[in-house]
Parts: C-alpha cells; structure tokens; sequence
C-alpha cells in the first residue's frame, strides 16, 4: 500500500492509509447521547484531525498515543480546516508501515559514510584504539542503529542518518586539524571523535517519533558512551590504563563546560579540539536547518525569530532581490 501524506490529501479524498496517533479527546453529542472521538494524526508532512462518529468511545480507548494506525474515510472541510471522518481506524499490530513516511530522513548516502569510517579506522595505528573502534563498528548491533540514529531530538542533525552525518563531518574536520597541529595524537583524536556521541544510540529512540529513552533521559549520551566504551576495553586484554583514562576523558569533556552538559571540562589538547570541532559541525548545521526551515514572509532576508538561540538569522537576498538592485 501506498502512503497518502498529509500535504497531499485535498477536500473529497478517500483516505486508505497510515498515521500516527498524536492525540485525541471524547465530545459529547448535542442531539443525541453518546460521545464522539476527535484524534489528531500526524506523518512527516503535517497533521491532520480525524473525527470518528461511530463507536468514538470503543474506538477512542484502542488506540495508543504515538502508535501507528489504519485509517480508511473520506475528507471533507470543518470550519476551513481538512479533516478525516473516519469509516475504519485501528492500530497497526504487523508494522506494515514504513518508518521513513514518519520521520525526516537526511540526504546523505549513509553506506558511504560508513565505508569512510571503515577506511579511518583502519588509518588508527594504536593497535589498543584500533581494536576498540573494532569492537563498535564491526558489531551489528552496534552499526545498524549508528547508520539510522539521529543526532538531537530537535537542534541539528535530527534525522535518520543525522548521527552519522554529524559523526563524519566531525571526522573530517579532525583530520584537517591533525595535519594543522602534527603534535596532537591523531589516533586519539580519531578514536574520540567517531566514538564521542556513540551512547545516542540510546539515548534517543527513532522508530516513529524522534524522543528520549527512559536511560536517554535519566542518563544522557556523555555517560551512556563512557559506559559502552568502557564495557568494550574490559575485553581488550592489556588495554594501557592511561590510555584508557585519556579516551573516557574525551568523552566525558565533548561538551565542554559543566553547564552544557560535561561532567569534566576538557584537559588535554586533544579533548580541546574534539569539543570545538564538534560544536562546529553541530551549531553550523544547526544555523543551516533554521535558514531552510525558515517560514519568513516574502523576500525577507531574515529568518523568523528562533526562541532557543534568541536571536533572528541572516539568511541574505538573492543576488537579483537584493535592495537597489534595478533601481
């Protein structure tokens, strides 16, 4: 079956597809006694309200917030807004769905950013950090879920395949630096910066909605990952404790400041630079999506205001709209 999505449905569709369960409430009827259930659906284009007349109470108590369900009925306008009344609806027990009509999906080709992985970790000469990195990225349960995952819930990266993304950009940028600066241990930055944000494998969960796990939230990526990591050298016989100690530091210190979410501030050149460089793959982005995310009216060349970084982007004229030009 073929998915309607939302920003195609028009005014007399019939509707046979699926949706996710955002929310809901019982009405009463006016003429009559009896309730009404009103339920709001979502996919990765929009929202829509979805009414169901008949049996709204039976119908209303089967399904699950956040849950994925089949919707058969036919759309017509309510007070100038689309809405579904709804003839079938119940929740999808065979996952028949495909996740990617529910959450963005990046752009980048993800096998190939793993085979440049693969080609990195291969480059680490420490046969201690080699052998670690191996111990991630070679596990199945490990690399399936790195090549979905996210990398925030909402602030940049957050797509299918943003973790990723984030993780290579970073990568790159930290190969640069190495050859800026010879005196800083590449093998160590490496290894720090493909594993610094590995604990978001689960910290978030990404099957229909982008959210936080109960470890997400009570722990947090920085800890879950020195975890992993952790957990992994007990099984590299003769792993070197200082080197050990160095590569837990990188982890616990990305973020750089205590108030930001780091247990240690950065101590060492190389956890200096993996802080920075991260933070610059993830606030760039993080400008870009608000730039092509913009809902800005007209030919502004300001986005609208963004609440979290307080503040209204540039985003620039085009060359033929910018001010002036033609008069």
């Amino acid at each position: 079956m073929s998915k309607q999505l939302i920003k195609d449905i028009k005014d007399g569709d019939f509707v046979s597809s699926f949706f996710q369960i955002e929310g809901g409430q019982l009405n009463e009827f006016k003429s009559k006694s009896g309730k009404f259930a009103v339920l709001n659906l979502s996919d990765r284009t929009g929202t829509l309200r979805a009414v169901c007349w008949e049996n709204g109470e039976k119908v209303y108590h089967s399904l699950e917030v956040g849950g994925i369900a089949y919707v058969q009925g036919r759309v017509n306008v309510f007070n100038n807004n689309l809405q579904i009344n709804v003839d079938k609806i119940h929740m999808d027990e065979h996952r028949e769905y495909d996740p990617a009509d529910f959450l963005p999906v990046g752009e980048v080709d993800v096998e190939a950013r793993f085979a440049y992985i693969g080609k990195l970790m291969d480059s680490v000469q420490n046969p201690y950090l080699n052998r670690l990195l191996h111990a991630f990225f070679d596990d199945p349960e490990i690399a399936a879920p790195f090549k979905e995952c996210p990398a925030a819930k909402s602030i940049h990266h957050n797509y299918i395949g943003g973790l990723i993304e984030h993780i290579t950009n970073c990568a790159r940028i930290a190969e640069t630096l190495c050859e800026i600066y010879p005196r800083l241990n590449r093998d160590l930055l490496i290894t720090g910066t493909l594993l610094h944000d590995i604990g978001k494998i689960r910290e978030l969960s990404f099957d229909t909605k982008i959210d936080y796990t109960d470890e997400g939230r009570l722990t947090g990526h920085l800890v879950i990952g020195e975890r992993m990591i952790w957990e992994r050298i007990r099984n590299i016989e003769g792993f070197p404790a200082h080197l050990e100690n160095e590569i837990l530091h990188l982890i616990l210190s990305h973020h750089g400041e205590n108030n930001t979410g780091s247990p240690k501030r950065p101590k060492m050149a190389e956890a200096c630079a993996l802080h920075f460089l991260e933070n610059l793959d993830a606030q760039t982005k993080r400008f870009l999506q608000i730039i092509e995310g913009t809902n800005s009216p007209g030919k502004s060349a300001w986005t609208t205001y963004d609440r979290l970084l307080e503040r209204y982007v540039y985003k620039g004229y085009p060359d033929d709209d910018e001010p002036g030009n033609g008069e």
